[in-house]
C-alpha cells in the first residue's frame, strides 16, 4: 500500500458489517504498517494459511469466503466447519497472540478472496500500542473461543452416522469433479477423521444407505449430487445451529 489513504480507499469498496470493521479497526493503523501492506488476490480454493507453516502474515479478508480445516479435537482430525462474515476478515493472528511460531489450522479460500497481507512483526508492534485495535481483536477471540466450545460439546453429542453426514458434506462440498462423489478413504481412516471406532462407521453407513443418503459399490463410498444435496438438506435441518 502506497499510503493511509489508499488503504482507505480499497476499504470503502467493501459494504456491510466488513467495510465498518475494518474502518474502525485500520483507523490508528501507523503509516509504516500499511506501507508494508500487500494487496492480493487468492483463488477459490488456494490454502491461505497452512497448518505447519510459520506465522510471518496476518491476512485482512476484503472480499470472499475461507473456510479453516484440520482442526484437532481429542486427538482426532476432523473438518466440517466453513467459516464466513465479517468476524472473520482478519485471520492469523491467533497464533502470534498465543506464542506459537507456526499456524495451527489450515484456512483456504472457498471462492475467489481479496485480501491485506500484513508482516506478522508489524502487526504485533501496533496491537502492543493500539489498545482500540486489541480491544477489538480479543472481542473477537473470545466470541470465537466460546463458539468453538459449543460446537465442541455438541460435535461430542452427535451419533456416528451423524458425524459421517458432517463429513461428507465437507469433503463433497470441496470436490469440483463431475458425477458422483467417491470417497477415497478406507473405513478405518474414516473412522479416525470422525473420532469414532470402525464398527461404528460401519454401522452408520449402512444406514445412510438404507436412507438413500449414500451408496455403496464394495468398498467404495459414493455420492452422487441428488444425494449430496439430500445431505445438505439433513445437516442444515438438524445439526447446524
Amino acid at each position: 500500500m502506497e499510503s493511509k489513504q489508499e488503504l482507505t480507499q480499497v476499504i470503502a469498496r467493501l459494504g456491510g458489517d466488513r467495510r465498518q470493521y475494518l474502518n474502525d479497526f485500520f483507523e490508528d493503523c501507523p503509516e509504516e504498517l500499511v506501507h508494508t501492506m500487500q494487496y492480493e488476490r487468492i483463488p477459490k480454493g488456494q490454502a491461505i494459511l497452512q497448518a505447519g507453516m510459520g506465522c510471518g502474515y496476518v491476512w485482512g479478508i476484503l472480499n470472499g469466503e475461507i473456510s479453516v480445516t484440520d482442526i484437532q479435537m481429542l486427538g482426532d482430525v476432523y473438518s466440517f466447519v466453513e467459516s464466513s462474515g465479517f468476524n472473520t476478515v482478519i485471520i492469523g493472528d491467533y497464533e502470534p497472540f498465543a506464542g506459537l511460531a507456526e499456524f495451527q489450522n489450515t484456512i483456504y479460500a472457498v471462492t475467489d478472496c481479496e485480501a491485506l497481507r500484513i508482516p506478522t512483526a508489524g502487526y504485533m508492534r501496533w496491537m502492543r500500542r493500539d489498545s482500540k485495535a486489541l480491544f477489538m481483536r480479543a472481542q473477537i477471540f473470545a466470541q470465537t473461543l466460546a463458539q468453538e466450545i459449543s460446537n465442541e460439546r455438541k460435535y461430542l453429542l452427535l451419533n456416528g452416522r451423524d458425524r459421517l453426514v458432517l463429513y461428507l458434506t465437507q469433503a463433497c462440498g470441496k470436490w469440483e469433479g463431475e458425477g458422483e462423489y467417491i470417497l477415497q478413504k478406507t473405513q478405518a481412516q474414516l473412522a479416525q477423521r470422525i473420532g469414532m471406532n470402525v464398527r461404528t462407521v460401519q454401522r452408520s453407513i449402512q444406514k445412510l444407505e438404507a436412507d438413500g443418503f449414500v451408496s455403496c459399490r464394495g468398498s467404495k463410498l459414493c455420492v452422487s449430487q441428488e444425494q449430496y444435496e439430500r445431505l445438505k438438506a439433513y445437516r442444515e435441518e438438524n445439526l447446524i445451529r
